[in-house]
């Protein structure tokens, strides 16, 4: 069965709260969560952020910026289209390392993901998105397609909530992202709980 792949976000976890959000996201039995931090990532956060998560036996991922994961002790990212970006983090994390790449819409992008060596690949924007008005949509079929061609897990983002994120899980996608659907409209463990119970709709 799918699962929920939590993030952060700026707005709706800000550095003060993001600690007793992502507590109450790890009693909620969420096993990977990405701090996703477009503003500056503080340091001192993440490696609590770190701690939590391996103590809970979750996978904590650092967004975009491979040397921020190092320098705290990460071992898993996840990194845009950019091929050099795969590769560099798996020269500095090393070949063990948790790298996600973005494929957005496209097959290729994921093949060749694979190809050099990703854990997993990452689709969207499923529908639209607060968090990314701009991004382009990616039709659910992709999703079907590169669960029937890929080898390595596949996950799927954008505009995903209660009301839709059954039809993601029909593709039978490895991890489904969630960001606001996370925070809202109810307390996280409630909002964690709406989302589990469609998944199996």
């Amino acid at each position: 069965m799918s699962q929920i792949y939590a993030l952060s976000d700026d707005t709706l976890t800000p550095h003060d709260r993001i600690i007793p959000s992502l507590k109450e996201l790890l009693s909620a039995g969420v096993k990977i969560f990405q701090y996703r931090c477009k503003q500056n990532k503080d340091e001192a956060l993440a490696r609590q952020m770190l701690a939590l998560c391996s103590d809970a036996g979750s996978i904590f991922v650092v967004n975009d910026d491979v040397d921020f994961a190092f320098k705290i002790g990460a071992k898993a990212v996840h990194v845009g289209r950019d091929d050099f970006s795969l590769k560099y983090a798996k020269k500095v994390l090393g070949d063990d390392a948790f790298v996600g790449v973005s494929c957005y819409d496209s097959l290729e992008l994921a093949k060749k993901a694979q190809d050099d060596g990703a854990s997993y690949v990452a689709f969207g924007s499923m529908f639209a998105s607060k968090t990314k008005p701009a991004a382009p949509i990616c039709e659910l079929e992709i999703l079907t397609k590169a669960k029937q061609t890929l080898d390595i897990p596949v996950c799927a983002i954008g505009g995903i909530d209660a009301k839709n994120i059954g039809l993601v899980a029909k593709s039978g996608v490895d991890y489904i992202s969630v960001v606001s659907a996370l925070y809202t409209p109810n307390d996280i463990r409630s909002n964690v709980s709406n989302l589990n119970r469609a998944l199996k709709i």
